[in-house]
């Protein structure tokens, strides 16, 4: 199935993600865990929401939110976005994650027109350029500041190499998520149609008995997956701010049969996922 016949997945989850995490090395070992389930399933948004029932780390929070955005920019880039920081000292573990985005150095000759990579602009002697990980800038059409990531389609290769700024039409790829903020959860879930967001809860109904509801998920553009804080429940977080689940939502136990007290984080993420990447993909 291909991603125009898809629903773009996006995944919500609290800035408490890391708090049952002791160190910065496990906090960053978790990240990771999280970015590689998104990268596979191709979620294009994490949301990182504020959990109001817990004392927010501003620490955690920006851990959560480097380490993820440095996992998914293309290795040849990182070092001119990423300056050296505590927030990265464990990068040299991390796993990549391999998605189409992120490719490996090529020579000129092999590059066509039409080949998309991502770019970081330069501006030299007052032309636009962007450094695609080639060893040769590329020769940009449109002006553009420096400093700001872009996709960058390939127009020409001689006499030297030229791009425009590449439309969503022509990326037919996996590539890769955005990493967003929100103000609270209840917020949050009205940015999309109450059919479009599954709240993910123990006390949800069985994942078994919501397959229809789910299958019908396919004729949507976007679908929003919720999770809760490794503490506490998406209904405990709802009921921090003053609101709770409408009935109207779809809450869904996506674990009826486990037999751990809890399920991680990072292994509800993936499961998940596994199990919507399952259903929406039947024909």
């Amino acid at each position: 199935m291909s991603d125009h016949q898809f629903p773009n997945l996006w995944i919500a989850i609290p800035d408490s993600s890391l708090s049952d995490e002791q160190t910065n090395r496990d906090k960053a070992t978790k990240i990771c865990q999280f970015a590689r389930a998104c990268a596979i399933f191709r979620v294009k948004k994490i949301y990182i929401y504020r959990d109001r029932s817990e004392k927010s780390s501003p620490k955690n929070l920006l851990l959560l939110k480097t380490v993820l955005r440095y996992l998914d920019t293309p290795q040849y880039l990182r070092k001119a976005l990423f300056p050296l920081s505590k927030e990265l000292a464990y990068s040299g573990v991390f796993h990549p994650l391999n998605t189409p985005h992120h490719q490996m150095f090529q020579q000129i000759k092999d590059i066509r027109s039409g080949d998309v990579r991502v770019g970081l602009i330069r501006n030299v002697n007052g032309r636009t350029y962007a450094d695609v990980g080639l060893g040769e800038l590329v020769l940009l059409e449109r002006k553009k500041n420096q400093g700001i990531k872009i996709n960058v389609k390939i127009t020409a290769t001689k006499p030297v190499l030229r791009g425009v700024e590449a439309e969503n039409s022509d990326i037919n790829k996996y590539w890769g998520y955005e990493v967003l903020q929100a103000g609270s959860l209840a917020n949050l879930t009205q940015i999309l149609p109450s059919n479009q967001v599954v709240f993910t809860s123990k006390r949800g109904r069985e994942i078994t008995n919501t397959d229809p509801e789910i299958v019908a998920l396919k004729s949507s553009k976007d679908v929003l997956l919720v999770f809760g804080s490794p503490k506490k429940g998406v209904d405990e977080i709802l009921a921090s701010e003053g609101e709770k689940i409408k009935s109207s939502r779809m809450v869904v136990n996506m674990f009826p049969m486990q037999s751990t007290r809890t399920v991680r984080l990072e292994e509800a993420i993936l499961g998940s996922l596994a199990i919507f990447n399952y259903i929406l993909s039947k024909r």
